[in-house]
């Protein structure tokens, strides 16, 4: 399993529309779950400096995800313009290898509604 990690600082009066963006109904998740490999992710949001944010995907296999990013690249591109409006910067900080992921109960959080 790989994890993908890049961080965030979302503008200042967008957060409440990133957090939909990258939430589990939102636009960059549903395209994630069109893939087979896409296993879920976690989202999270800095205590001490709020507008920060960091995006955890979890794939299963690391050619799966170089698929899923040739396969969907124009939708991708098209996301990433949309989040442009949404954020000061973006950094991919590296995809790494899955140590000790925890189990899971139920749907994993990307599968959830709402």
């Amino acid at each position: 399993m790989i994890a993908v990690v890049w961080q965030f600082d979302v503008k200042a009066g967008h957060e409440e529309a990133f957090r939909r963006f990258y939430g589990a109904d939102g636009e960059w998740t549903s395209l994630s779950r069109r893939s087979r490999s896409y296993l879920g992710s976690s989202f999270l949001q800095d205590l001490t400096q709020p507008a920060k944010y960091l995006v955890i995907e979890y794939w299963s296999e690391m050619v799966v995800y170089e698929q899923h990013q040739e396969d969907f690249n124009e939708e991708i591109e098209h996301l990433k313009q949309e989040r442009r409006v949404l954020v000061d910067s973006s950094q991919p900080l590296g995809v790494f290898h899955a140590l000790d992921v925890p189990d899971r109960t139920g749907p994993t959080w990307s599968q959830r509604s709402g």
